[in-house]
């Protein structure tokens, strides 16, 4: 009779734990929105109200004046529940016997790592479209196949609108524009400085660096009178200025069709700014799940062999999580229209 080998449940979940951050740290939507697991069945966060006030003038033997606390407001949301699993069918089990290896163990292993690795890519793809969506647009929605039901938030995140496009080059002042946007931190407790980022793909910076008006940005060559600027002379003359880096980000994905969507639009620039503590602006919240161990917080993967249960033969392989995204700080994300 034939065996198979495969990797348990618990070698495939360590597994997918020791691949998880290597996956995801290449990508700038988990700097501003880091993974983080929560053992809680719902999205839940609080955000304390803005410090105001100055200190009271006590004076020798006086009574120092009394403060009130600040105001703490809670948020939850109910956490998307995703999921994905590939089937290996009859044939694709019975052509993995190598030749001449009746009697050996069907080795399945690197065909379920493989399946593995495709459904995270999936995963951390439909991650990254909900950070970039939500910090580019101010929402996210997520519809099941059939659109019965949707998983959805927006946050009050800060908006500016370029008084010219930067595709007019003659005309487009990029540099007035940052500098209008490092205002918006006023009384918000967020820097929008030089330790700010700002990321916007490579169409917005091709418009970006062919600015032609000598009263902005084409003002400020730092080679030679008509040497064209690039990234670095850009970042230079942003940092003299104290005004957010740029960082060009011209990831996306493949549709089911096949074609490529960019996770930022065109015309569109995300600037993050920076707290006082350096608190995270934002996380992405994986909630309890029942598919883990313990039913706890995180991604799951399983492998399902349904060769007692039913004929043809399948294995299954499973990658899903449950969670959405959490934004502790909306004032500390200018989504600009250029």
């Amino acid at each position: 009779m034939s065996n198979y080998t495969y990797p348990s449940n618990a070698e495939l979940t360590l597994i997918m734990q020791e691949k998880l951050p290597v996956r995801t740290m290449d990508d700038s939507v988990f700097n501003i929105m880091p993974l983080e697991d929560d053992d809680a069945a719902l999205v839940l966060w609080e955000q304390e109200d803005n410090y105001t006030g100055l200190m009271n003038l006590r004076g020798l033997e006086g009574q120092p004046g009394r403060v009130s606390r600040v105001g703490m407001k809670q948020y939850m949301m109910q956490p998307g529940t995703y999921g994905d699993f590939i089937s290996l069918d009859e044939t694709e089990i019975t052509i993995s016997r190598a030749p001449g290896s009746v009697a050996l163990p069907i080795n399945l292993e690197q065909t379920i790592l493989k399946r593995q690795d495709q459904l995270m890519n999936r995963a951390i793809d439909r991650l990254r479209y909900i950070g970039w969506s939500l910090v580019s647009n101010g929402q996210f929605t997520v519809p099941t196949p059939s659109g019965d039901l949707t998983h959805s938030d927006s946050f009050n995140l800060q908006t500016y609108v370029a008084g010219t496009p930067w595709s007019t080059s003659a005309t487009a002042t990029p540099l007035a524009d940052f500098r209008n946007v490092k205002l918006l931190g006023r009384g918000k407790g967020v820097n929008f400085g030089q330790v700010a980022t700002a990321y916007m793909n490579q169409v917005t910076f091709n418009n970006m660096v062919s600015n032609t008006n000598t009263a902005d940005l084409a003002g400020r060559r730092v080679a030679e009178l008509f040497a064209p600027l690039n990234l670095d002379e850009i970042n230079r003359v942003l940092l003299g200025e104290q005004l957010p880096q740029i960082e060009i980000y011209d990831d996306g994905y493949l549709d089911d069709s096949g074609t490529f969507q960019s996770f930022i639009p065109d015309n569109r620039v995300i600037v993050v700014g920076k707290r006082p503590g350096g608190q995270k602006v934002a996380s992405f919240k994986m909630t309890r799940n029942a598919n883990n161990v313990d039913s706890g917080p995180g991604m799951y993967t399983k492998v399902i062999d349904k060769g007692e249960l039913q004929v043809p033969r399948t294995i299954e392989v499973h990658v899903g999580f449950n969670g959405g995204p959490v934004v502790y700080y909306p004032s500390a994300i200018v989504r600009m229209s250029v």
